[in-house]
Order: structure tokens, then sequence, then C-alpha cells
């Protein structure tokens, strides 16, 4: 079988590829304590071998330059075997670097000065300083080199005979290979300060609602990527819908995308080559979603994109910077891509496992307090058959409590019914009978002014709701004496804002209103927020809900 050129090629580079992968290695899992040291002893065997093979090269005192380099090994050979006991970026380091900047000056003075070959050493100084201390070692290492130039080449300059062309050359050598250390250095502490930051993933990512949860994801994000915008797409595996998230300047824009025609065009698996050049590719994307108000087109500005796939979820987060990219920006949107892709997966499980407990809750409560409760109505009505009037009366009312807790009971079973999910409920229907029994329970007036006369809410939240309503009633007439309670509902973009006023006796003055801890911990678990004010009389709660349970 003939051997191709090229294939003789490739097997000759073969052994130079695997030495350079080996030695790259090596260098990247060795100590870099342990590698100045060992440079340090190069660069003392190579300094007394070049004296020994060209000893004509330090015109005087051969036998002190020796002397010197000599002790200089010593000291360069108990470091590696002795290293000292300090963290890689202690001062205490400093003082080492000081004796190799000496030596390296004491060398230069007995051999000829300016014209000595010892100054190409000076350059180590200055690389094992910014390996420990970045930019700011690579800064102080110039400035030790300039100062040891300067002293041994100051008689030099002031003799007659000046080699000021090697004084300037040199001096613009220092300082470039400085600048050059500098820069690698303080990039890669800017990367590990990111890997570091990136690490830190907020821990209450995981949230009941999708823009809370998002909010957290992408501002994290974005913080990394020195406040970059960022927009996210992503549809499920088998179905051609999904949504857009869109963060700029601390903002979260969301839309729901269920147009087929929308993923044909964008398909987050094909959109690489398109969209990862420059800010223009993107104004086709957002052309497409006029729910999301962007200004991505601008020429300057930097688009970087990577792809994510979980097991329901496949999209895209896109990295829209205005400031020069840097060339860890495409693994980091990798690492952020492989991330949210992961917590989607998380949430939609989470919220799975959420609604089969309801349902199995529904099911429980079905089967035993619902059960429980008519019993106990039936029994009341048979023991109130033989009391006199007065009595059947209270009886009747604690039937009334009961049949309004069975009520209570029985919607929350109803709406957690497999398949019932989705369903929506009106509100000017669905409240007035529970409103009702509120007012005769709590003997108070409950005025109620829904802002549409056809709002909806998911059935799944109109449980919720009467359960808020019923504790604020509740707070406002045990704890704060009031006669008159008026509710207000207002919807809009996906939330509903309900607006609770009283005539109670309120806050008094100095005091600081406290949040209840029952009512703050639903609302939270809903995903939404409260807020109390002070009114005249009374006290009002705002609380806002999101329509939307989360990812579905």
């Amino acid at each position: 079988m003939a051997i191709t050129r090229n294939d003789a090629t490739l097997r000759a580079y073969r052994p130079a590829k695997e030495f350079a992968g080996a030695a790259r290695e090596w260098l990247l899992r060795t100590d870099p304590e342990r590698l100045i040291c060992l440079g340090r002893v190069i660069t003392a065997v190579f300094a007394i071998l070049a004296i020994y093979l060209d000893p004509t090269r330090p015109n005087s005192m051969l036998y002190e330059s020796r002397l010197v380099l000599g002790l200089y090994l010593l000291l360069a050979v108990a470091l590696v075997f002795f290293p000292l006991r300090f963290s890689f970026v202690s001062p205490v380091h400093l003082l080492i670097h000081g004796v190799d900047a000496a030596v390296v000056g004491w060398l230069t003075f007995l051999t000829n000065e300016l014209a000595s070959p010892f100054f190409s050493i000076l350059p180590f100084v200055i690389l094992a300083m910014t390996m420990r201390w970045g930019l700011k070692g690579a800064s102080l290492g110039a400035l030790i080199a300039l100062i040891v130039q300067l002293v041994v080449g100051l008689p030099d300059l002031l003799d007659g005979d000046a080699e000021l062309n090697i004084f300037i050359m040199r001096s613009i050598y220092f300082v470039l290979i400085a600048a050059t250390l500098g820069y690698f250095g303080a990039y890669r502490e800017r990367s590990r300060q990111r890997l570091a930051q990136l690490a830190q993933w907020p821990s209450g990512a995981i949230g009941e609602d999708r823009l809370s949860w998002l909010s957290i994801v992408l501002q994290h994000a974005s913080g990394v990527l020195g406040d970059a915008h960022l927009l996210v797409i992503w549809r499920e595996q088998e179905f051609e819908s999904g949504c857009a998230a869109f963060w700029t300047s601390g903002r979260l824009q969301l839309a729901d995308l269920r147009d087929p025609e929308f993923w044909r065009r964008h398909d987050p698996d094909g959109c690489d080559e398109r969209h990862s050049r420059s800010g223009e590719a993107l104004n086709g994307l957002f052309a497409d979603l006029p729910q999301i108000h962007a200004n991505a087109g601008r020429p300057n500005c930097k688009v970087v994109s990577a792809a994510f796939s979980s097991l329901r979820y496949r999209g895209r987060v896109f990295v829209i910077s205005y400031a020069n990219s840097t060339d860890d920006m495409k693994d980091l949107t990798q690492i952020i891509a492989t991330r949210v892709g992961t917590e989607l997966e998380r949430v939609a499980l989470i919220q799975a496992a959420r609604a089969e407990g309801r349902m199995r809750l529904a099911r429980d409560l079905h089967d035993s307090v619902l059960q429980n409760l008519t019993a106990a109505r039936l029994k009341l009505k048979l023991i109130g058959e033989a009391f006199p009037d007065g009595a059947r009366q209270k009886l009747m009312e604690v039937g009334s409590l009961i049949l309004e807790q069975q009520q209570c009971v029985r919607k929350f079973v109803d709406e957690n019914r497999p398949g019932e999910e989705g369903n929506l409920a009106r509100l000017d229907q669905d409240l007035p009978e529970f409103l009702d029994l509120l007012r005769m329970q709590w003997s108070c007036s409950i005025d109620v002014s829904i802002g549409s006369p056809g709002m909806m809410v998911p059935r799944w939240m109109l449980f919720e709701i009467m359960q808020l309503i019923s504790e604020a009633v509740a707070n406002a007439v045990r704890h704060g004496r009031a006669t008159v309670v008026r509710i207000g509902f207002i919807g809009s973009a996906g939330l509903l804002e309900l607006d609770i006023s009283d005539n109670g006796t309120g806050i008094a003055d100095g005091l600081t209103s406290k949040k209840p801890f029952s009512l703050s911990q639903r609302i939270a678990e809903l995903g939404g927020s409260l807020a109390i004010c002070r009114s005249s009389p009374g006290i009002g709660l705002t609380i806002t809900l999101p329509l939307k349970p989360g990812l579905r």
C-alpha cells in the first residue's frame, strides 16, 4: 500500500505534536512555586556554564563572578528542596526576588556593566513576579529592573565612553516585557474572577414563577459578562412553542411564542452561523418578536451565542455586548447556556412534582376532610332538631361555617383534578357566594370592585385568591376592629393586583408596618409581592400576583 506525501508529513509531525502536548500538560500541572525555583536553578547553571566556556567575557574579577554565581546556585538548589512555607502570593517572596535582582546587578557590574550579557537574566525577575502578583508584579519587576540598570550603568554613562543606545533600548525592552506579561497576568486574573463569580450561581434561582426566576438568572449572567444584554429563546422538544426572554438595563422582557413559523425561521440549532457576527444579524430575530423592544442592531455591537438542550427544552443564549469582547466570552456563554438549560429542566420537574402533589392532596382532602365535614353537618342538623329555637340558631351558624369550609375544600379539589388545569374562572361569577359567607362569618361589610366585568383568572389561582381575601378580612376584623373592607381587582400584562383596605384602627404612629407571616408566605409561594401602607382610616394592602404559575 503506497504512502502519500501528506500521510508521511502527518506522521513526521505527530511526534512533535505529542511532545508539545506532553510539555503543555507538564507545565499546567507543575506547581508554579516549583517552576520558579527550577527556573532560578537553570538560570544559575547556564550563567556558570557561560563563564566556564568563555572566561574572557568577564574582563576582570573572574573569581568574584564565579563565587557570586556559586553562592546563587546553592541558594537556588536550597529553595527547590526547601521552599518557603508561605502562600504563593505572600509579600515574603519579594525578598527572594530582591536577591535575584541584586545578584544579577552585581554580576553585570563585575562583567562589563551595560555591555554585560547577564542583563538578559533580569526578565526572569519580571516573569516570576508577574506569575505571583499579575499586573502589579509585572510593574514592580520592571521598576526593579530599571533601577538595577540605572545603578549599574551610571558609572558607565559618566566615564565618557557611554553606551547610551544600549541603556535606552534595554529600558524600552524591560517596559515592553512588563506590559506584555502584565497584560497576560491581568487577563488571567480577570478570567479567574469571572469563573469564580459564575460558579456562585444564585441559590434562589429556582423560583415559583417564570418572571422572577429568569430575572435572577439573567441578572447574574449579565454581571459576569460585564453588564451585557442577554437574549434567550427556547422551545419544547416535541412542540413548536416556547418563550423568549430579553435582559437589558436591569429589566426583563418576556414573550410567549406559539407560532410554528417563528421556530421554523429561528430554530435554536441553526442560529449559530447567522447570529454570531454582529448585531445587525439579530435584526431579523427581533423583528419577529414584537413583544420585545430592543435596539440590538447597532453595527458596533458584538454577538456571541451558544445552544443548550435538555430532555424537555432546547434553545440558545445570545450575548450582545457593546464593549470589546474577550477570547473567553464564547466559553462563558456556553457555560451560561448549559446552566440555563439545566435550570429550565429542573423548574419543569419541580412544577410537575408540585402539580402531582396538589392532585394527591386534593384526593386526600376529598376522601377524608370533605367527608368528615359532611358528616359533622348532618350530626349538627340532627342535634339541632332536639333543641329550642335559640340554641338551634347557634347550631345553624356553626353549620354555615362548616358549609363554607366544605365549599372551599370542594373548589380546591375540583380545580386540581386531572384535566382541569388551564380552565379559567370569572371573578364576578365565582366570588359573590364566597364573599357572602365571609360577610356572615365576620359580620362586616365587604365591597368589591372588579376592573373589568369579565376579568378571568386561572382556576388554580381562584382558591389562592379566596384564601388571601379570607385571611386579610380576618386580620382586619380581629386586629383592626374594622367594619368595612374594600377589595379592588386590577389586571394588566399577565399580572393581577389586589387592593385591600379597611376602616380599622390601622398602624399606630411611630410603629413600622409588619407584614403578616402567613399572608406573606402564601404570596411568596405564588411568586407575588406584598406592600402595606397606611390609609385614613385603617390599613391598605397591595398584592401583586402573576397569572401564570411559571414554566408550563
